[in-house]
């Protein structure tokens, strides 16, 4: 029988994956993310899809595709549905939002199947994040239509009913301390958590998962049998991180399938040079710390466990202590739950300055107590720190007196006009702080990055290449990229599919 594979975000764009494969009577979405690019064309920080319409301004902006697949208690009076289709699961490949942030609209019972460090995290970021109901993935607050306005959805019983989990179907074992994590709600309401299950006893079609090498831990690669043959989707991939032989072991098993179809990300296609390795990063941010006499401040993406792993590793060889913000000691205290890796052993937590304590906060502060660190600490001995924020936490600085000091940009460039404004607005501050700036300097209003302190989440042109031949596909279907062409022009032996957005395309 043939599949159908269509491609909700078409090929042109990196900012999010929605791909679904119908295959024998079964459905499953590879990933379910926000598309930034589209998103960013119509929304913005305080501009954004009212949550008081549900799935009404989701649809209506085209940010998620029309069909019978989302939540009735999202769904207002006025907004009329196709018939309910039926999707067993979403692939999650990993916990960035551009592949997971709209699961929350789907209904409830498609499950996610995604690696134990992926659902544990996944369920940290819901238990400390803002609500809102698209990010509503491991566990969602029910709504209803309102009364006397049907066309409005608010909260049903006025917050008192318990949180409802979603099922995940895990790729690998259950963790020993995952299920009390999962089911526990810091939250004044309770929580009826979703089953924890292995994906092999989940699914009656044959699915394999493979751990690779990405910028987030628990990143993982899928693949599907079909009638067809199967179909093996990359998610977003790396080899040049620590898990760098995860990616390779992946790459060798996905050949020995013989795919008929190779999904594949490809951020960098059509891009020149090589990716840096996290060690030269780790080299190049050792020098920018030993070369400074103060404060260090490293900006690294919260959720780049590797790049932490790799500052604190650099405060370890300089004799400096390294502080984290709650949010990211909630994280961290998640993830060791899984992985069985004390990260917090060595860390500290920067104490910031809030009059209320969310109920995550509050159980942070109760558990690591001990490690608390005043801003009046780290200014009267700025030499001794370094402290983990990012561009949004450095209206904390503002309570650390001290004076000058270095601030290491270790994350992304910028690829989007907003991001340049907000690369413009973090010159300013830096400037106001008195910090010199390592990683990146304004020219002419624009950001020009040094090479060298960050390593990207996924592979280079020539990477993804190697990887493409290496798994021979009979057809290869290019997404989350600018580029697609790239692969047509490179690959000649490998039939190139490149899709268009939302268009259901057969192959037999």
């Amino acid at each position: 029988m043939p599949l159908d594979l269509t491609v909700y975000d078409g090929a042109r764009t990196v900012g999010g994956n929605k791909i679904l494969l119908d295959f024998d009577g079964h459905s499953v979405f590879f990933d379910f993310g926000i598309n930034y690019k589209r998103m960013g064309e119509f929304y913005e920080e305080f501009l954004q899809p009212r949550s008081g319409r549900g799935i009404h301004d989701f649809l209506r902006m085209e940010l998620v595709p029309r069909l019978g697949i989302y939540r009735e208690d999202l769904t207002p009076s006025d907004l009329m549905l196709p018939a309910p289709k039926r999707v067993e699961a979403v692939l999650l490949s990993h916990a960035h939002m551009d592949h997971a942030g709209c699961i929350g609209l789907l209904r409830q019972d498609i499950k996610v199947c995604a690696s134990p460090i992926t659902a544990a995290l996944l369920k940290a970021m819901r238990d400390c994040g803002r609500g809102d109901i698209e990010a509503e993935i491991a566990y969602l607050g029910a709504r209803k239509r309102a009364e006397g306005e049907p066309r409005v959805v608010e909260a049903e019983d006025r917050g008192r009913t318990p949180y409802r989990g979603r099922d995940f179907a895990l790729t690998g074992p259950l963790p020993e301390g995952l299920p009390a994590f999962w089911s526990h709600s810091p939250k004044r309401r309770g929580l009826v958590a979703g089953a924890l299950a292995p994906a092999v006893e989940t699914f009656s079609f044959r699915l394999e998962a493979y751990p690779v090498d990405h910028s987030i831990y628990g990143a993982t690669a899928f693949a599907v049998e079909t009638s067809a043959g199967w179909v093996v989707y990359t998610g977003d991939i790396r080899v040049h991180g620590k898990h760098a032989p995860e990616t390779e072991a992946f790459v060798r098993s996905a050949a020995r399938l013989r795919p008929k179809v190779l999904v594949m990300e490809g951020t960098k296609a059509g891009r020149e040079g090589n990716e840096p390795t996290e060690e030269e990063v780790r080299r190049n941010c050792l020098g920018a710390v030993e070369a400074e006499e103060g404060l260090v401040v490293a900006d690294f993406s919260p959720r780049n466990f590797e790049r932490l792993e790799t500052f604190l590793r650099i405060a370890r060889e300089t004799g400096r202590r390294m502080a984290v913000l709650p949010k990211d000691a909630y994280l961290l205290d998640a993830l060791g739950l899984v992985d069985g890796v004390d990260r917090m052993g060595e860390l500290l937590i920067y104490r910031d300055l809030k009059a209320h304590r969310d109920g995550w906060e509050a159980e942070v502060l109760n558990k690591f107590g001990e490690k608390l660190v005043d801003p009046r600490e780290v200014g009267r001995r700025a030499e001794e720190y370094i402290l983990a924020f990012s561009f949004w936490d450095l209206k904390n600085l503002l309570d650390i007196e001290a004076k000058g000091g270095r601030y290491i940009y270790s994350s992304s460039e910028a690829y989007t006009e907003d991001q340049v404004i907000d690369f413009q607005r973090l010159h300013n501050w830096l400037r106001y702080m008195g910090l010199e700036v390592v990683g990146f300097e304004v020219v002419d209003g624009r950001p020009r990055f040094q090479k060298g302190f960050h390593a990207s989440g996924h592979a280079s042109a020539e990477e993804l290449l190697a990887i493409a031949r290496a798994i021979d596909p009979e057809i290869l279907v290019p997404v989350h990229t600018e580029d697609p062409n790239f692969f047509a022009e490179h690959l000649p032996d490998i039939g190139v599919l490149i899709p268009t957005r939302g268009e259901r395309v057969r192959i037999g």
